[in-house]
């Protein structure tokens, strides 16, 4: 997890916060496998012990390993899906063969908002906004310690600020350079 957005990162940026999503992202995954896998094998021992023939035993394992490759499919989505704040932006990576990556740059953000139900409360998850200037906004829904998450990104905001504050602008001098000549004196 993070090498594709460890690979994104500008020079001298930072990775500040990785974070993924929540198991319950994929809880659809998860019910269908353990009902097919359950499913499958009860009644290839039901086939067996009733003495039916090999072809519903083999259909009935056939189902169980299908339940066991679905689960996978949910394992995969779920690590494929990658979030991080940087010393310098929000970036948020999904997908597998069909990437989609979104960067929110720290100086963009006006508020960080964060949603917790009751029910994700008592898992562990939640969802995070983050809102830009001019009103738009890019929630993360079912992620692990979205509290923390909401933290990290309000400290990456302050700490961006006060370097942007600290570093000067490069302005050009408006001194005249006939001050600073000798042979130029006004009389």
């Amino acid at each position: 997890m993070g090498d594709f957005i460890k690979k994104s990162l500008e020079v001298g940026e930072e990775i500040k916060y990785n974070g993924r999503l929540h198991w319950s992202s994929i809880w659809k995954y998860i019910l269908f496998s353990w009902l097919m896998v359950i499913g499958g094998l009860g009644a290839a021992g039901a086939c067996y012990y009733y003495k039916q023939e090999n072809v519903y035993i083999y259909i009935s394992l056939a189902i169980a390993v299908l339940g066991l490759i679905i689960g996978l499919i949910g394992r995969i989505i779920r690590t494929r899906s990658e979030f991080a704040v940087t010393t310098t932006r929000f970036v948020q990576k999904d997908g597998i063969f069909n990437i989609k990556m979104t960067e929110i740059p720290l100086q963009r953000i006006e508020t960080v908002n964060y949603y917790q139900t009751f029910w994700q409360r008592i898992i562990g998850t939640g969802c995070v906004e983050l809102v830009g200037s001019g009103g738009t906004s890019h929630q993360v829904h079912c992620i692990e310690h979205p509290m923390q998450v909401r933290k990290m990104v309000l400290s990456a905001i302050n700490t961006c600020a006060v370097k942007s504050v600290q570093t000067p602008a490069l302005t050009p001098s408006l001194e005249e350079p006939a001050a600073t000549d000798p042979e130029n004196k006004p009389s």
